[in-house]
């Protein structure tokens, strides 16, 4: 699974499927579970339960590491785009002081630390960059 680091920018690549700015909050990731569900079963996507996995994932740690969760008023988006061959998923934060960092091989009995981990092994490519926003996550899967 290919990670490439700040290359991809969705408003150049695709066509917007959909947009949703969400509070920055532990139930977000229900909510962008939702969105993505809807929009990807409109779309035709196949790979729609590793997209809804992914994108739950990366919500949760947009709301747990950025100032997305840790701002009271804090919200993300959420980006749906049809690349083509590919269906892309950004995430965008309101940034943080790191830089997201998947755990090589994170332990079977470990609480925490899969979900970039996880996101490596089921998208087709993902990677993240920093933008006037904060930090953007991406995925990409098969679009038919």
């Amino acid at each position: 699974m290919a990670m490439r680091g700040g290359s991809s920018a969705l408003a150049g690549e695709g066509a917007l499927l959909g947009r949703a700015e969400l509070p920055g909050t532990a139930t977000s990731a229900s909510v962008a579970r939702a969105f993505v569900r809807e929009i990807l079963r409109v779309a035709g996507c196949p790979d729609a339960d590793d997209a809804i996995l992914m994108v739950s994932e990366l919500v949760g740690n947009a709301v747990q590491h950025s100032d997305s969760g840790w701002r009271r008023d804090g919200l993300l988006t959420v980006l749906v785009a049809d690349c083509g061959k590919t269906i892309q998923v950004d995430v965008i934060d309101q940034g943080s002081d790191g830089r997201p960092r998947p755990r090589r091989d994170p332990s079977e009995n470990a609480e925490n630390g899969r979900g970039l981990w996880l996101v490596g092994e089921l998208a087709s490519s993902w990677g993240w960059r920093r933008d006037r926003r904060g930090n953007v996550v991406w995925f990409q899967v098969p679009a038919k």
